[in-house]
Formats: C-alpha cells, structure tokens, sequence
C-alpha cells in the first residue's frame, strides 16, 4: 500500500513540472511538427529521356533534281571537241554532250549497202538525163513541162533522196545534247564504247543544287522511319523527312533517302553524318 503512494505521488510531481512555463533564458526547445508523409511521385512518361535509334549517314546530290541522260539507240559513242563532260563540270541547256554512230547488224549493213548503190546509181542516170534534155535549174519546178520530163526529174530528186538517206544510215550520227543547265553528277562515258540502246551516259543536277541524306542500313527486315533528325558533327540537329526507300540487291543494304525540312546550313555533298529517330517502346509497356 505504501508503495502504491509513492508511485502515484511522483507521476503527480512530474506532470506539475511539465506543465510549468521554462524560466526565461533556458527555454526548452519544442519538437517541431511532424511534416506529413509524401509518397514520392512517378516521372511521367513524357519527362521520361526517349532512347534513340542512331546510325551513320552521308549526303549526297538529291535525286529529285537530277536528270539522267541516256543512249537513245545501241552503237559507239563519240567525243565532241572539247572531250566529255566530267563530275563536277557545269553544261547548258543544249550544249553537245556526244556523237552516238548507231550499230548496224552485218546482215542490214550489206542490205543498205546495196541500196545506197541503187540510188547513186539512178541519180547518176538521172543527173545524165537532165543535162541531155538541157533542163535548166529554172525549169524543175515547171508544171507547163511535158510529162516526160516532168517524170526524169521526179526520179532524180527521189533517187538523191534516197542517197543521202542511205548515207545518213550507214555513216551519219546522232547528237547527243544536255537537256537542261546544270552540274554533272555522274559521268559513265568513254569514247569508242559500245552502247546498249537506253544506257545511262550522264547524271546532270539543276541549277540550285538540292542536297539529300542517304541512310544504309545492313538488314532486310529495317523500316525506314517517316521522320528523323541529322546530327551535325557540332550536335546541331536538322529535321528530315523519308523521300525514297530500296533494297540494293549487290550490297545487301536497305537504302533510304531523306529531305531536309530546313534549308541545311552547310552541307556538302559526301558529309558525313549521323541520323537518329525515336526507338520503338518495347512490347508489353
């Protein structure tokens, strides 16, 4: 019983005591406030860093703007007289790129040989025939002549026709001319080189040269994005847009083209850059 009292008598004291204001100069130092707990919060997705896909590019000549000339029909390419074009030199609209002398098959050659013959032969007679009739040059185009001679002079101008036809074929030639002004591109000429009929010759680019970004990527399954962005040596980024994808069969290669949305700042055709596009979210998130 004694015990019980003086337990209850110091809880008393000890509560009096906290319930008493400190003496001022030794203020108690309260507890401050517990802040109430804050459950971190998730990053959203869009704060989220978007990995990127990155592979090595070039630039080169946009093929929009790029005009291929080619072989109108099979034969031997010739020079003009000042040698062929090269990469990197201007031309004009209509300036002589070439001489094509068509291929003739033996078996035609020998065929239009012996009709060149033919027609030299009657325009000879024919030429004898005029001078015997004393057929001034006033009179061929007289209708009030006989008709005699209104026929040996039909056959003479018909026989010279068929002559200089005939020559044309077995020794004439085709110009070649540059169908626009611009730069040449590609040039696949050498002279005294047999030509397929429609094979390429020159790749000339317009005036005001267009740059494009070639992206090679060494996977059959690779689509090639929509969008994506150059990534200058200096970090500088350009928006691109796709313009063109192939498969190139002899370098097992997906090729893409891009355009640039901007007008690039300054490219140079076989810079070296890189081109990156978001990577696609992995199935399932």
């Amino acid at each position: 019983m004694k015990l019980r009292s003086r337990v209850g008598l110091g809880a008393l004291l000890l509560a009096a005591a906290a319930a008493v204001p400190a003496h001022e100069g030794h203020e108690r130092a309260e507890p401050a406030p517990a802040a109430p707990a804050v459950l971190p919060a998730a990053l959203p997705a869009a704060a989220a860093v978007t990995p990127r896909i990155s592979r090595p590019a070039r630039v080169i000549a946009d093929v929009r703007r790029s005009v291929l000339v080619a072989a109108p029909e099979a034969g031997v390419l010739e020079a003009p007289a000042g040698g062929f074009k090269r990469a990197g030199q201007t031309v004009q609209a209509g300036e002589l790129l070439g001489r094509l002398r068509p291929a003739t098959p033996q078996v035609l050659r020998r065929d239009l040989e012996a009709q060149l013959v033919e027609a030299r032969r009657d325009t000879a007679l024919g030429a004898l025939q005029i001078d015997r009739y004393g057929i001034t040059e006033a009179q061929r185009f007289d209708i009030s002549l006989p008709t005699q001679t209104l026929q040996i002079l039909t056959d003479y101008t018909a026989a010279k026709e068929r002559r200089a036809q005939f020559e044309n074929s077995l020794d004439g030639t085709v110009e070649i001319r540059a169908p626009r002004s611009g730069r040449v591109l590609r040039s696949d000429v050498d002279a005294s080189r047999q030509l397929a009929a429609g094979e390429s010759l020159f790749a000339i680019q317009s005036d005001g040269e267009a740059l494009a970004v070639e992206l090679k990527v060494a996977d059959d399954r690779f689509v090639a994005p929509q969008t994506a962005v150059a990534v200058l040596g200096d970090g500088r980024e350009l928006p691109l847009a796709r313009i063109g994808s192939g498969f190139d069969q002899a370098q097992r290669v997906h090729v893409s083209l891009y355009a640039p949305q901007q007008a690039p700042p300054d490219w140079v055709v076989n810079q070296r850059l890189r081109v990156q596009w978001p990577a696609a979210p992995e199935p399932g998130r």
